[in-house]
């Protein structure tokens, strides 16, 4: 066991050390945060790296954190993440964070002045971040209790995943990246279900451990329940200790087994704690959000408290407009839902779906709120592939980065 992965190997380790201390020396050459830390798989001595003839492929990414009180640095740690991306070969980003908001629990850029409600991110900061500069704050804040992270984050997790896959489903060629975003999918579902029964944990490896226990008492089907288990366990092994020989099928029916996982994965979820059921996902957007709206009316405590979905729509405009982009009007004219719950809505559809009548409810609802352009071809899987990419639009423009 190394001290940044799952692997023996000491050149891991001399390299990933090397690359932080890279990373570090980069942003105290020009501010002094009160903190730099590392969340992430790294952080918990989880990160995925391939030991190649050639070198080392890395398949995490490094995330770090600075606390600062200055919003102006903001913009220039992203330039450093980006800059490191390039010199490094591995994806970085660098986040910053408030040092008011640490003792509040919160990662958040602006001060707060109440605790946070409990957050997948900031539980798994509390508990496996690593301070690498300055002061240690990471147990400043009130322990959090895996226990009250909201129904509300595990089904966000995996509709993020889902979202996230979609311009990859139609590849059929099997590569590093590939798998990695279908592994990305399934530990989703593995992490939904424990969130939901209260038993998540900060570690992928004791997360495995604690899902195989817990799929017996998911009152799945039996076919169901093997093959879930099944995916589970391998993308467990295969984040720790990632294998092309833990995938051997073909690209089609890995997604194809990865759709199945999510399917009864949103089903269980969504019928135990959104409390309705639905036969297929063309009725899926407006039954989810309408129950949303119903739970929001009565306070449901498994949603975080919405502003109206006019004032969010605003902030999505302001959002855009900050980026000197052209928001859409739909923004405004149909605020019925705050417009990244009506993204949410369309994703398991383009996910899981694919059917005449579920392409004309996805453009529909989603055309309310963007501007879907034309395909260009007529045909039904021009036109399907189309309406993924423009869901993954919407997701990045609308759902990305926010209301977490």
């Amino acid at each position: 066991m190394g001290t940044y992965t799952a692997l023996d190997d000491p050149i891991v380790d001399q390299t990933v050390e090397r690359h932080l201390q890279q990373i570090v020396a980069a942003v105290t050459s020009r501010i002094e945060p009160q903190a730099i830390f590392l969340r992430g798989s790294f952080s918990q001595g989880e990160g995925s790296v391939v030991v190649e003839s050639d070198g080392l492929r890395f398949l995490s990414d490094y995330e770090l954190m600075a606390v600062t009180p200055h919003y102006r640095h903001r913009k220039w740690l992203q330039a450093v993440a980006h800059e490191m991306s390039d010199r490094l070969g591995v994806e970085t980003s660098i986040s910053r964070v408030h040092p008011e908001n640490i003792v509040r629990n919160s990662l958040g850029n602006r001060p707060i002045k109440h605790i946070a409600r409990p957050t997948i991110a900031m539980y798994e900061v509390q508990n496996g971040g690593r301070t690498l500069h300055g002061e240690n704050l990471l147990d400043r804040g009130p322990a959090i209790d895996p226990k009250e992270i909201s129904v509300w984050a595990g089904l966000r997790l995996m509709l993020n995943r889902m979202a996230e896959s979609l311009d990859r489903l139609a590849v059929t060629g099997k590569d590093w990246e590939s798998l990695r975003w279908v592994n990305k999918t399934i530990l989703s579902c593995a992490e939904a279900l424990l969130i939901v029964r209260g038993q998540y944990h900060y570690s992928y490896a004791e997360r495995g451990g604690r899902f195989a226990e817990l799929v017996p008492d998911l009152e799945l089907g039996v076919a169901q329940a093997n093959q879930l288990a099944d995916l589970v366990r391998r993308a467990t092994l295969f984040k720790l200790r990632p294998s092309m020989h833990l995938y051997p099928e073909s690209m089609p029916v890995i997604w194809e087994q990865v759709r199945q996982a999510c399917d009864s994965t949103l089903r269980y979820v969504i019928e135990r704690y959104l409390e309705f059921s639905f036969d297929g996902y063309v009725e899926f957007p407006g039954r989810y959000l309408s129950q949303l709206r119903a739970l929001d009316r009565l306070g449901g405590s498994w949603l975080p408290p919405l502003p109206p979905p006019l004032a969010q729509n605003l902030l999505l405009i302001l959002r855009l407009l900050r980026a000197r982009r052209w928001p859409a009007l739909g923004l405004i004219a149909n605020a019925t839902y705050p417009a990244y719950q009506i993204v949410y809505s369309v994703v398991p559809l383009a996910f899981l779906e694919c059917s005449e009548e579920a392409l004309r409810e996805g453009y529909r609802w989603l055309g309310q709120i963007c501007s879907l352009g034309s395909p260009g071809e007529s045909e039904t899987a021009r036109q399907w592939s189309h309406l993924q990419l423009c869901t993954l639009r919407a997701w990045r423009d609308y759902c990305y980065g926010m209301w977490a």
